[in-house]
């Protein structure tokens, strides 16, 4: 392994041809803060342009890979002060050039799962939890989770996440049947590590060819999904108790 390339909150190392990208933030809980998003953009884009990377792993820490926005972003957003739409760093995986695999070892809240479910692979823990929980604060999902969950895990299962908003075990989404590999907690990262380590045995070429083939129609779904919600939250975010719940109930991820 190289010494890693360093952001405040991010990491960049590589493993041989698999570059690691670790969301490291604990003060912020690994929240969409502009040092994690824009640090993930550069740490993806920096190993894409690397020649010796064949394969991009990103993790988090080991028990919390992503909680999504942040409750000011929220709060502005609730406020009429921007809107998921504005920038579509989240949409980074599907857009990086070779093959992402992420190892969602720790627990994946609201965006947070979005993001993951944008990568090739995914690697989810038993015991961990995975919630699209936008409608618990009263919003429509946004970030082309309309179209991602019901994609990655099934019609029926991705659209009960979407409208119940509730937490579920990696365990529980094996035993329904979603097509999502998932491991017991302590092997998540020599699982993902193996399945990127596989990949990466191909021509850097080929594999960039692959990816583009199947990244472009993931691409233009979300795209077209992500205007489409950006029209609902003009609604669901100026709904009164939608302030309210994002102030009182924020934070509350694992319960």
């Amino acid at each position: 392994m190289t010494a890693p390339a360093a952001t405040s909150v991010v990491r960049l190392s590589w493993e041989d041809a698999v570059a690691v990208v670790t969301l490291d933030d604990p003060d912020g809980r690994n929240t969409f803060s502009p040092g994690l998003t824009a640090g993930l953009v550069d740490c993806v884009e920096t190993a894409a342009a690397d020649p010796r990377t064949r394969v991009v792993l990103v993790e988090g820490r080991p028990e919390l890979f992503c909680a999504g926005g942040t409750q000011r972003e929220l709060v502005n957003f609730a406020r009429g002060n921007g809107s998921f739409d504005t920038d579509d760093f989240f949409r980074v995986f599907a857009r990086c050039p070779l093959p992402v695999v992420a190892a969602v070892q720790g627990h994946a809240i609201g965006g947070g799962l979005v993001l993951a479910l944008y990568a090739d692979f995914a690697v989810f823990s038993e015991r961990s939890v995975y919630a699209a929980n936008f409608m618990r604060y009263g919003f429509t999902p946004g970030m082309g989770a309309t179209h991602l969950l019901p994609e990655r895990f099934g019609r029926e299962l991705g659209t009960e996440m979407l409208f119940s908003a509730r937490n579920y075990r990696g365990a529980e989404l094996r035993e329904r049947g979603a097509p999502i590999r998932v491991v017991p907690h302590a092997d998540v990262p020599a699982t993902a590590r193996e399945l990127a380590r596989s990949v990466s045995m191909a021509p850097r070429a080929s594999l960039e060819l692959l990816k583009r083939e199947l990244a472009t129609p993931v691409l233009v779904a979300t795209g077209a999904a992500v205007a489409r919600e950006a029209a609902l939250h003009r609604t669901s975010f100026r709904l009164p108790e939608v302030l309210e719940r994002i102030v009182a109930g924020y934070g509350d991820h694992t319960a």
